[in-house]
């Protein structure tokens, strides 16, 4: 990871197009990298920045990229230790981009990098598959374009002020960007000690999101307590978000397996036997992979969610009870349930496209 500080004089000479894009989140870091993968091909500049964060930053260490640029920092669970870690943030930003000069920025709603594009006239295209995020009141409207899976109504878009014609769709789920062509690896499993197929992976719901404060999602911990008193033979892999998760779930029984730190290896997921999911990138992930997927996310339900309910690919429950029972019985019928969901998420994918390339495909068009 490379400092704002010391590159600020390094940037802005070159001639050739320049895209920004701005991550903020483990699921931004994999959509955006596999964007500029392709950008990079089509002799395309790409600028990476990001923030400290305790999901993130590890992630960026793990996988080497030193290259992108560090500005500011998450702003916590309250609205006002966000505002002012925006603002501060901002600022440092603005430093950079005024000599960088890209000829065009992507974002996931990041409101810093919308402020900045509206202010020095870039054009900010979002990416996006959740248009109930509160941040779209403030980006969509200083958008150019949005970019959004298929399944989502442009009603959902333009009622936070943008045209039809600039609310464009790829048809496939995001994750498909940076699975196409995914390996999974049986390193991770060795490291920790674990079995394939012999896991159950439990991603903690994402407290500290402006779109959850308040939400309680207490009943995601006491479904993991009851999980490990219930299972024998098979391991719980718990992945917490935040530091205060780690520190609570750290007392559950030793069939448990509590992990300190985010992990970069898709592998985790692939291998597990049952996943349970708390958030959305990875319950995504987990259904295009083929791994049996139950839902725990505390709030109101994505589109994305309702949309592989209907479909069949996922459960969702709001009560421990419920998805208690339900993890035991898929845990019954494990080799029919795997075989189902594989069955189903390769047709899913064969209807999909691969989101990174059209996307580099129409910003190629537009910037010749």
């Amino acid at each position: 990871m490379t400092h704002v500080s010391h590159i600020c004089e390094q940037l802005g000479d070159e001639k050739f197009l320049k895209v920004w894009f701005d991550i903020l989140t483990p699921k931004q870091f994999w959509f955006f990298t596999s964007i500029e993968k392709e950008l990079r091909e089509h002799g395309v500049e790409v600028l990476l920045t990001s923030r400290r964060y305790e999901q993130l930053t590890p992630i960026l260490e793990d996988v080497g990229r030193k290259d992108i640029i560090v500005v500011g920092e998450f702003g916590g669970g309250s609205l006002l230790g966000k505002l002012k870690a925006s603002v501060r943030r901002t600022v440092e930003l603005v430093n950079l981009i005024e000599n960088y000069s890209p000829d065009a920025c992507m974002s996931s709603g990041s409101l810093d990098m919308t402020r900045i594009s509206f202010g020095l006239g870039i054009p900010h295209i979002l990416l996006s598959d959740t248009p109930e995020s509160p941040v779209n009141r403030y980006c969509v409207p200083l958008s150019d374009y949005v970019f959004t899976p298929w399944i989502i109504p442009k009603d959902k878009w333009m009622k936070h002020g943008i045209s039809s014609h600039k609310v464009l769709k790829y048809k496939a789920l995001d994750p498909v960007a940076w699975l196409d062509g995914f390996r999974p690896s049986k390193r991770i499993l060795d490291g920790l000690g674990l079995e394939e197929f012999n896991y159950i992976l439990l991603r903690m719901p994402e407290i500290q999101a402006s779109y959850l404060i308040g939400v309680d999602a207490e009943y995601v911990t006491r479904l993991a307590e009851k999980l490990t008193s219930e299972l024998s033979s098979t391991k719980l892999v718990v992945l917490p978000r935040y530091g205060e998760q780690t520190a609570e779930l750290k007392s559950l029984s030793k069939n448990a397996i509590v992990l300190d730190r985010p992990i970069s290896d898709h592998s985790i997921l692939h291998y597990a036997l049952l996943f349970i999911g708390g958030g959305g990138t990875m319950t995504q992930e987990a259904v295009l992979m083929g791994v049996p997927t139950i839902s725990v996310y505390p709030g109101k339900l994505p589109v994305v969610h309702r949309y592989l309910i209907n479909i069949g690919a996922l459960k969702h429950f709001k009560s421990w009870q419920g998805a208690l029972r339900e993890t035991l019985r898929m845990l019954k019928h494990a080799d029919e349930a795997r075989s189902a969901q594989t069955k189903l998420a390769d047709r899913l994918r064969r209807k999909m496209v691969n989101p990174a390339k059209v996307i580099v495909d129409w910003l190629k068009m537009q910037l010749s």
